[in-house]
């Protein structure tokens, strides 16, 4: 287990296009020179993280996304197929992976270990795992762990590359943790298992969950909305966490169905579940009063 000591959360849905960051990223004191929205959306979570704590410079940043920086990429699509022509050079270097992690290293004055990881079916829990293996064996002291997505321009292809219904609505975010080893000031506890589990094994933890009290469950949208309400059922004392309500659909939206209990909770515990095609993953977040 690790230990979360600050969230930011930047949770919005889009009705008519990506909502201009600058003058919010004005405020927060970072350079947008150079930059794009993809990397505005993740400067403005991170930031609101940080926000109020003394980083250590050797802090690392580990971040994850679901489908990336897909304008910058499309740009250099449309230069290159259509335009015949090469791309701008500050899009190429925009469109390495780690790049947005530079510009939130630059802005908050850190200089450690800067990783853009992915998943195809968990990339919010893939990148928790790496982060805490990486604290619990001693090789990071603070890490800044978050998930960027932006809202798709194209949302009706963005809804088939994803797999999900024609009448999702898409939204978009920016949502991060604050982690160390440390339980002084902490606000809860954090722990991502380490392996998928199929649904004998899921029942199981769940009749062991039961047993506590003030337990809070969050579906991932991969759930299904039956399956959601036969685990509910089966389990009466369990609270479900709705976040659903305050949001639209992007891939990593675990990282704001966290974040977003810790900030409405001054005690409990939250079992997210997840789903893909190997079984259920599960993370859970105890609250430290």
């Amino acid at each position: 287990m690790i230990y979360i000591h600050a969230t930011g959360i930047h949770n919005t849905i889009p009705t008519s296009g990506q909502p201009d960051l600058r003058a919010e990223l004005k405020a927060m004191g970072a350079d947008n020179r150079r930059s794009d929205h993809f990397m505005r959306l993740a400067v403005i979570g991170a930031h609101k993280a940080a926000d109020g704590h003394e980083l250590p410079a050797e802090t690392a940043v580990y971040m994850t996304s679901g489908q990336g920086n897909t304008a910058v990429f499309n740009r250099i699509c449309s230069a290159l197929r259509i335009e015949k022509n090469l791309p701008k050079p500050v899009d190429f270097i925009n469109l390495l992976s780690n790049s947005t992690g530079f510009y939130i290293a630059s802005h908050l004055g850190l200089a450690g270990r800067n990783i853009f990881l992915t998943h195809h079916h968990f990339p919010v829990q893939m990148t928790l795992l790496t982060a805490q293996n990486d604290i619990t064996q001693g090789l990071q002291q603070t890490i800044l762990a978050g998930g960027v997505d932006e809202w798709q321009t194209r949302p009706q292809l963005a809804r088939k590359l994803m797999g999900i219904e024609e009448t999702t609505v898409l939204g978009e975010g920016s949502n991060w943790l604050l982690l160390s080893p440390e339980r002084e000031n902490a606000l809860a506890v954090l722990e991502v298992e380490k392996r998928c589990i199929n649904e004998e094994e899921l029942t199981l933890r769940l009749r062991a969950e039961s047993k506590h009290h003030d337990i809070t469950i969050a579906f991932a949208p991969k759930i299904t909305k039956s399956q959601a309400a036969r685990f509910m059922n089966q389990y009466p004392s369990f609270k479900r966490h709705n976040y659903e309500a305050a949001c639209a659909y992007y891939e990593t939206l675990a990282f704001y169905a966290l974040n977003s209990f810790i900030a409405a909770h001054k005690k409990g515990r939250l079992l997210h579940i997840d789903c893909g095609t190997n079984g259920y993953m599960l993370m859970t977040v105890e609250i430290i009063p």
